[in-house]
């Protein structure tokens, strides 16, 4: 028991670390709500069919599960900058998810996951030029905050070479900006000033896979289109009253997403996705929490390398564990006189257990953030390691007597 209590205290205390020098832009960054197995494959997985564990990023792939499980992850990450600014570390719960198989030919999927984190904490120092001599203050602003999403859907082979899918993603969450201002520096608050953002929207997101005929070539798409997204302001100010902004709408992006997977040989597959969005250049200018930022079209491009375990009853441990590798670039939908791009390697592990019904994937991903503020603090260095457990049996599936 004190253990348990030890390792939950500390994870806690990670918690309050901060995400990133550029997470209080924007709606903050982007957060890996996807297994880990494919975080090992450079993030890729739109053409990679799981029947153990749920991919997420497609859809067209809830088909032909093997089993009705449940699976959770959990994410560690750290960073360092170039030039010597403070660097933290960070523990997130990366969300859980459910499937389970309807028939041979259909499967239904729900989960919930993060989809962006905002988290710092903003020193501003300035003067008010009306007054002689000039009044010089300070106000210490912290933010934290979110998007998550909750998503449900299915998908169908509609032929032994073609599949079918449609997920409703629906997203909720919150940011809350604290902002103490000291005038004259004399260590006393005199203002005060909470803001509390609530936002909420809707996406509608179509999948398919294609396999070849030798079953050697696999293909994926999604197209995700925004069908409303809406946030409104409460404020809370050290004199006066509060008051709420009206409910305003924003244009949530649009994201295609194309991928390929290529056996190589037996064991070997080679794996690679193409993603793009396209952003609306006034949605930060509406919605800005911190700082007020310009907006540009993300894209990501992934590629993978998976050694796929052995399925014989008889092979050895190390014959079962899955190896992987992969590579990633990625740039964020916000600007400001210069664009945010992240670069990175990863590496991981999977190992089944319980007669391949069940499997827990391990990863570590390393990767350089770049962008506009780079002339300030340097370049990030991140670290991340990442884990995720699925748990399933054999329900809702028919077996022929013989």
């Amino acid at each position: 028991m004190i253990k348990r209590v030890a390792i939950i205290f500390l994870l806690t205390c990670s918690l309050f670390g901060q995400t990133s020098y550029y997470s209080t832009y924007g709606f903050g960054l982007s957060s890996p709500g996807i297994s880990a197995r494919y975080l090992a494959l450079g993030q890729t997985g739109i053409a990679i069919p799981d029947s153990i564990s749920l991919n997420i990023s497609n859809p067209a792939l809830w088909d032909g599960f093997m089993t009705t499980s449940v699976q959770g992850q959990l994410g560690t990450s750290s960073f360092t900058t170039s030039s010597g600014w403070p660097g933290a570390t960070q523990t997130q719960f990366l969300g859980f998810s459910f499937k389970f198989p309807i028939g041979k030919d259909a499967g239904f999927a729900m989960g919930i996951t993060p989809y962006t984190r905002m988290k710092g904490e903003i020193s501003i120092t300035d003067s008010i030029e009306s007054y002689d001599p000039k009044v010089y203050y300070n106000s210490e602003v912290d933010v934290e905050g979110g998007i998550s999403e909750f998503f449900l859907g299915g998908g169908y082979r509609v032929s032994p070479r073609l599949s079918l899918g449609l997920k409703t993603r629906l997203f909720f969450g919150s940011y809350l900006t604290r902002m103490a201002t000291d005038v004259d520096d004399d260590g006393s608050v005199n203002t005060y000033y909470r803001e509390y953002a609530v936002v909420e929207g809707s996406q509608l997101e179509l999948g398919a896979y294609w396999i070849s005929q030798n079953q050697k070539l696999e293909l994926g798409a999604t197209y995700a289109q925004n069908l409303n997204f809406d946030y409104y302001r409460h404020f809370d100010y050290y004199f006066g009253d509060d008051t709420t902004m009206a409910v305003q709408s924003l244009k949530f992006p649009t994201t295609f997403q194309l991928g390929m997977r290529r056996k190589l040989g037996e064991s070997l597959a080679f794996s690679a996705d193409l993603a793009y969005s396209m952003v609306s250049s006034s949605l930060f200018e509406e919605f800005s929490v911190v700082n007020t930022s310009s907006t540009q079209n993300p894209l990501y491009v992934g590629i993978g390398l998976e050694k796929q375990p052995a399925s014989r009853i008889n092979a050895s441990y190390w014959q079962k564990i899955a190896l992987r590798t992969g590579a990633f670039y990625q740039t964020e939908a916000v600007y400001q006189d210069g664009k945010l791009s992240e670069t990175g390697i990863s590496f991981g592990v999977g190992v089944p257990f319980n007669h391949y019904s069940n499997r827990i994937d391990l990863a570590v991903v390393a990767s350089i953030r770049d962008g506009f503020l780079s002339g300030k603090i340097g370049k990030e260095t991140l670290l991340s390691f990442y884990a995720s457990v699925t748990t399933g049996e054999l329900w809702f599936k028919r077996f022929k007597r013989f």
